[in-house]
């Protein structure tokens, strides 16, 4: 590989993690912004301060053109799952998140997102198997069961 590829890939890498640290300051301005709004107990500044997608209010379900586009896997199934507000097939979820603006660059996104979410629902437990479908772990905490 030429100097220049490297170049031209390492540019890409920073690219991205650029792209991902500037869609997490906007989260944590809002945040910060929230608890100054909090700690002063005003009302206006609160909701002044808060971006436009969390100021509105959306019906269960609707999911805009560009959802999912600046989140990672786990947290695009994780909305996508509170939207569809019951559990979900992979090939579902698959099919939600790219029609939805998940970019990817794999050839069998389905795999992909079984993979990820079996792994996830191992390792940190918020997403969970309910039979053959993916489900949100807070819907079975108050007595429910999830099946494998």
């Amino acid at each position: 590989m030429s100097d220049e590829t490297q170049n031209d890939a390492g540019m890409d890498a920073y690219r991205k993690v650029l792209k991902d640290l500037e869609r997490r300051k906007s989260v944590i301005d809002a945040a910060i912004a929230g608890m100054l709004a909090l700690m002063g107990e005003s009302e206006t500044a609160l909701q002044a301060c808060l971006p436009a997608a969390l100021s509105t209010r959306q019906e269960p379900g609707h999911v805009e053109s560009d959802s999912f586009a600046h989140l990672t896997l786990t947290e695009a199934a994780q909305r996508y799952l509170a939207m569809a507000n019951q559990p979900q097939s992979t090939a579902e979820i698959a099919a939600a998140l790219q029609q939805r603006g998940y970019p990817t660059e794999s050839r069998n996104f389905r795999n992909t997102v079984r993979s990820v979410l079996d792994r996830h629902a191992k390792t940190v437990g918020d997403i969970v198997k309910v039979q053959k479908n993916w489900g949100l772990a807070e819907w079975y905490r108050d007595g429910g069961e999830a099946g494998d």
